[in-house]
């Protein structure tokens, strides 16, 4: 069984994800719903994934999708910091603000945020200010699932860019010493500078960076439940996504209210496609979300802003919904050197199979 909501979850109540036989499930449930978080209507934050190992399974892609969420937050935080000049104070009073209405209500990451903001020490100096920039959970080995998650990711074929660029900035950040010594190889480093530009409009700044989170958020969650349908189908597990969701609804790192009513509504039909890309909600909550993403990703790396998630999440939408992708040259450079084969423009799209055609770029 997976448990979701750190230790001071142990007394407010966690989100609870158990797998296995029916009959081992019926006899632990009446015991677990009494212990795990309750929803805004009272109901338990637990239930039956699957069969099999999928409880453990959807715990461990839900800190994959954690991993996203919290990478694009933070990115959106030093945006605030550094970029728009903001004091933590009104940094923690904007994410107060987000997690109040609209699209990042509920959510928790953003909660916290707002607190960590806000949070001082007994000598009045903000806690934020001096904490160092590395996470090292995934390194100092008290962290796996977030390498499982990727590993995963690519062993069953799934694009699952913005949870994937959150884990390899967390393992650069780990590394605080060795980019110190590559930082005077370069002379300096790539300064993060200010948004100067956006000082005589940051309302509409902070609008387009709102949005701009909401769509890694959902990107998130859409790449996670894609390595999920993945595994599903390979283990057999008949997984149960409307009880995953309502597991998700409280108690768990990724708690994100507008994001949950929106796949409630989707996985109440047994069998709505999980590819949630092929969702026509899904697909207008990200289009809204494009322009704003793009704005913020564009000004961001004009400015050397540090934006692995939400620049990974563009590029996601990108090639995602585009059928002109550069892998057309790709492909014909494999045919070339490696006689790999390709697919005709003519043909169908087909499945992803080798190509049946083969064309001799230049005699051996």
């Amino acid at each position: 069984m997976g448990v979701s909501g750190g230790y001071q979850a142990a007394r407010r109540g966690p989100s609870m994800c158990p797998g296995g036989e029916e009959k081992a499930l019926d006899i632990v449930m009446p015991l677990i719903q009494k212990v795990a978080a309750r929803d805004s209507h009272g109901n338990p934050c637990v239930a039956k994934a699957g069969t099999g190992a999928s409880g453990h399974y959807i715990k461990m892609i839900h800190n994959g999708i954690e991993h996203g969420m919290m990478s694009a937050l933070a990115e959106a935080w030093q945006i605030m910091s550094i970029g728009l000049k903001m004091t933590y104070d009104e940094i923690g009073d904007v994410f107060a603000s987000w997690n109040e209405e609209g699209e990042l209500r509920g959510t928790f990451l953003v909660a916290i945020g707002a607190e960590i903001c806000r949070q001082k020490n007994d000598r009045g100096k903000h806690v934020l200010s001096i904490v160092q920039d590395k996470v090292v959970q995934d390194v100092d080995g008290t962290e796996g699932t977030g390498i499982w998650s990727q590993t995963e990711a690519v062993r069953l074929h799934v694009p699952a860019p913005t949870l994937t660029t959150a884990h390899f900035i967390r393992l650069a950040s780990a590394f605080r010493a060795d980019r110190k010594h590559v930082k005077e190889a370069f002379g300096g480093h790539f300064q993060v500078e200010a948004w100067t530009e956006a000082e005589g409009d940051k309302k509409a700044v902070l609008e387009s960076l709102r949005k701009a989170v909401y769509a890694a958020f959902l990107a998130s969650f859409v790449e996670g439940l894609n390595i999920v349908d993945q595994a599903n189908k390979e283990h057999r597990w008949s997984i149960d996504y409307s009880a995953v969701v309502q597991i998700w609804r409280n108690g768990c790192i990724i708690k994100a209210d507008y994001i949950t009513d929106i796949l409630a509504d989707i996985f109440k039909n047994p069998q709505a496609d999980i590819d949630l890309l092929h969702n026509e909600r899904v697909a207008e909550e990200l289009s809204r979300a494009f322009q704003p993403l793009k704005e913020t990703v564009t000004k961001g790396v004009q400015h050397n802003s540090v934006i692995p998630s939400l620049s990974a999440t563009l590029e996601f939408l990108k090639y995602s919904t585009n059928t002109i992708l550069p892998t057309q040259f790709y492909e014909a450079q494999l045919d070339y050197f490696g006689k790999h084969m390709f697919d005709l423009k003519s043909e169908p799209a087909g499945k992803p199979e080798t190509g049946k055609h083969h064309f001799e770029w230049k005699l051996a």
